[in-house]
Parts: structure tokens; C-alpha cells; sequence
């Protein structure tokens, strides 16, 4: 089974995680991962809702899971997903064949809207999606989507600061029609002219 909880930022995925995590009573079948690249809370899956986290395990690929999973491991959890590299098939052989519960958690979209990453394969393999919305940052109503406040120098800029969740009319009122127009609609060359 793959279950996979997603959406914006700041919406609890992480914190749904955890609680998963705690309702399971032998942790010594569990292994938990996170990528390397998100410098934030080394080697811990943390959320501000549960104090210490969970320690995890620093990877770069899906493929590393293979080294440390044996016999014995009944259930994984990855945290920050859509920062992973590799196959997501590994998942899927992991569940398959070794009957794990695994448990996936990572951001469906971009702060400009679009698909992040390797998500679309994870939430494709998924047994189950559990999309978690956050409270908007501008009138306290469902936020599905991030907004970036601010320049972004790279297309993924990993960490919390400068994002919101917002809603739809907020995130236009902050963009603008215009604006979200070009990054929804325009081509990827129309939007570098």
C-alpha cells in the first residue's frame, strides 16, 4: 500500500505523517527517509505540530531505500518527496513484493502552479492520495496552492521562508490576472520573451 499525502505548504502533510508514524506500536520494523538536499532538520521528519520529529534517514535517490530495508521492515515514510531523484518503481516493488505500507509525503505544486517534480510519478503509483489543505495566509479560507513573496533565483528554492499558502482569489489578487495568466497559460518560450 502507498499512501501519499500532498498539497501546499505549511498544510500539515508532514505533521499527518507523524501522526501515522505514532499510531504504529513496533517502530523497529520502521524506516523513515528524508532527502538530503532539504538541509532543514537534518535526519529528523519534523513538523511544528509534534515537538523532536522523527529521526530519518538522509538519501539522495529512491534506489538507497534498498540498502537499508531487510525482512523485517514492514512500513517506510518519506518526507519531502518531490525533492527525491531516481525510480519511483522502487516504491512500487517495495510494496508489491515485500508488502511495505509506505507512506509519502511532499508538496503536488510549485509556487507557480505547476506540477513539482518527480510528484506527478508518486501520486500516479499511489494506492491513496490524501490532499491536505492549508489556512490562507491573506482571509483564513481553504488554501490549496504556495505563493512565493519575493524573487526566487532558482526554480526551487528549498526551505519555508517567503512562502504562503493561499487561496484562489488571494493568490490572484497577489499576482494579478495578467500575471497568472503567463505563468497558467504561456508557453515555456512565450513566458521567457
Amino acid at each position: 500500500m502507498i499512501k501519499t499525502f500532498t498539497g501546499p505548504m505549511h498544510s500539515g502533510k508532514t505533521a499527518a505523517m507523524i501522526a501515522t508514524y505514532n499510531k504504529i506500536w513496533n517502530k523497529e520494523h520502521v524506516k523513515c527517509f528524508k532527502p538530503k538536499s532539504d538541509t532543514r532538520d537534518i535526519g529528523i521528519m519534523k513538523s511544528k505540530d509534534y515537538g523532536d520529529g522523527v529521526p530519518s534517514i538522509g538519501i539522495d535517490t529512491f534506489e538507497e531505500i534498498l540498502d537499508y530495508v531487510d525482512d523485517s521492515v514492514t512500513t517506510i515514510f518519506v518526507d519531502e518527496a518531490q525533492l527525491m531523484q531516481g525510480n519511483v518503481s522502487v516504491l512500487s516493488y517495495l510494496s508489491i513484493v515485500n508488502d511495505m505500507d509506505i507512506y509519502i509525503g511532499g508538496l503536488n505544486q510549485t509556487s507557480e502552479q505547476e506540477p513539482f517534480l518527480i510528484m506527478p510519478q508518486i501520486l500516479a503509483i499511489s494506492d491513496e492520495v490524501e490532499v491536505i489543505k492549508a489556512s490562507c495566509y491573506d482571509c483564513g479560507r481553504e488554501a490549496p496552492y504556495t505563493y512565493f513573496e519575493g524573487e526566487k533565483k532558482d526554480a526551487i528554492l528549498v526551505g519555508d521562508e517567503g512562502y504562503v499558502p493561499l487561496c484562489a482569489r488571494c493568490l490572484l489578487k497577489r499576482r494579478g490576472s495578467v500575471e497568472t495568466r503567463k505563468i497558467l497559460i504561456l508557453s515555456k518560450q512565450e513566458k521567457e520573451e
